[in-house]
């Protein structure tokens, strides 16, 4: 009977352990297995600049800078910031919470927007990283979310160790 129950506890191990994540819901498009667009510069002293998102031109939108500002964003308890911005002719961001870490934006990673939706991720990875903008563990989230019409709005949810909730940003 006990070896019974191992053998079930390590197949069920094994194949959660080895899924394929797919995620194709309500983004449309812009999925998290999406070709990286990303490209991380570094500066002469050492420290990381903006990562690149996807290009204004691969992105389809005709305004790019309807899409871009400060947003005042909510996501459960948090609250914050989101900027979206325009690099050498690709969109870049950040997000930073007032009340959670060392007051450091963070980079969206693999940031791509297009007409009315927008995904990205906010990670991290590395000891550097929960050193540089506080935290206690490592750990990714996803988000996915829909611009409204006059593009002042973004719905969307967000995906973190198994879970998903929502999230909004209004613009300044």
């Amino acid at each position: 009977m006990r070896k019974g129950l191992l053998l079930l506890l390590i197949i069920i191990i094994t194949c959660f352990c080895c899924a394929k994540k797919n995620i194709t819901d309500e983004a449309g498009i812009i999925t998290s297995q999406d070709e990286a667009s990303v490209s991380v510069e570094k500066h002469d002293n050492g420290e990381t600049g903006i990562i690149k998102g996807n290009s204004i031109r691969d992105s389809g939108i005709t305004d790019a800078e309807n899409h871009t500002g400060t947003f005042d964003v909510k996501m459960g308890a948090y609250k914050g910031e989101i900027f979206i911005g325009i690099a050498d002719g690709a969109f870049y961001g950040t997000i930073l919470f007032h009340n959670w870490g060392n007051g450091i934006p963070q980079p969206l990673k693999n940031l791509k927007l297009n007409e009315d939706r927008i995904y990205f991720i906010r990670s991290i990875t590395s000891r550097e990283e929960i050193d540089k903008y506080g935290g206690t563990a490592t750990f990714t989230q996803e988000f996915y979310g829909i611009f409204s019409k006059d593009r002042k709005i973004i719905r969307g949810y967000y995906r973190y160790a198994g879970t998903q909730d929502s999230w909004e940003a209004v613009k300044k």
